[in-house]
């Protein structure tokens, strides 16, 4: 198939890019991954692509220090999945994005991909967008007009649809990096590389005797939203028959779940179920 006609542009600078962004129809263009299937299946029909991946401000991660809200690990939107499971830093202070960016497609796409256009693209199987909600992660948003600040949980508002205004863009992803706190993900997939059929991302945090825990599923809703658990206590989480009961508690509360060819929405609660008790596992494992 052959894309619709359209105009390419590569931007020099995040500035250009802003400016190129802002004419009616352009669409930027990060790792391609997502975008261009859908360009060949004529399904996004932009006049403009404005290409981000060559641009070195939007690349890397920087652990940031010292800031009102806390240290943060800021991972530019164009750096590809690829480099974040590689990445020291990453390793060093927080190693589950490693382990998410490992389980995104092959080798091939992990190299091309990006975490920004993964977020923005708002697949609700994708393993990034649920990831930031979990974590509390925010975007940093750029247009002409300035740069904005915005909890991912909030950026994403359905399937495929963010609140991101015509003319913005992502231009980072700040991830908060709270000492003692627990982390873990799994997700259930035919095979490795295939979109998940159900995945979650778990974040305990130890309070005043008892255990905060988030959660956010993706391949399961439309969109990823962080689910807040009553306080825990230690026992619940380190018993397996605990986490079994939370995991169905939690799995149960689940709304509009997706049903498609390669399973049924009850389907999908179990492998939710299973995902989640697996998640809080490797969560404690990290923490032993």
């Amino acid at each position: 198939m052959k894309f619709p006609p359209l105009e390419y542009r590569r931007a020099e600078d995040l500035s250009s890019a802003c400016e190129l962004l802002a004419a009616e129809g352009a669409r930027p263009l990060a790792g391609g991954q997502s975008l261009l299937p859908l360009l060949a299946l004529r399904i996004a029909r932009p006049s403009i692509l404005v290409d981000l991946s060559r641009l070195e401000e939007l690349k890397g991660v920087v652990l940031a220090t010292g800031g009102v809200g806390g240290d943060v690990l800021s991972i530019g939107a164009v750096t590809t999945h690829a480099d974040i499971e590689q990445e020291a830093a990453v390793a060093g202070h927080l190693p589950i994005l490693g382990r998410v960016a490992s389980h995104i497609g092959h080798l091939s796409i992990r190299h091309l991909g990006t975490i920004g256009g993964s977020v923005a693209h708002a697949d609700p199987a994708a393993e990034w967008p649920a990831t930031c909600v979990a974590l509390g992660a925010l975007a940093e948003i750029t247009s002409r007009g300035g740069v904005r600040r915005a909890p991912v949980a909030e950026l994403l508002v359905g399937p495929y649809q963010t609140s991101l205004a015509d003319g913005e863009v992502i231009s980072r992803l700040e991830f908060p990096l709270e000492p003692g706190r627990r982390l873990g993900m799994a997700e259930v997939a035919r095979r490795p590389g295939d979109f998940a059929l159900a995945g979650a991302v778990c974040s305990l945090t130890q309070r005043e005797g008892a255990t905060e825990a988030v959660v956010s599923f993706f391949g399961v809703e439309g969109r990823p939203r962080p689910i807040r658990l009553p306080a825990l206590s230690s026992s619940e989480l380190l018993d397996e028959a605990g986490r079994e009961a939370l995991s169905h508690e939690v799995a149960a509360q689940l709304e509009d779940v997706l049903e498609d060819v390669h399973a049924s929405g009850t389907f999908r609660r179990h492998l939710a179920r299973v995902a989640l008790k697996r998640a809080l596992g490797e969560a404690l494992k990290e923490a032993a």
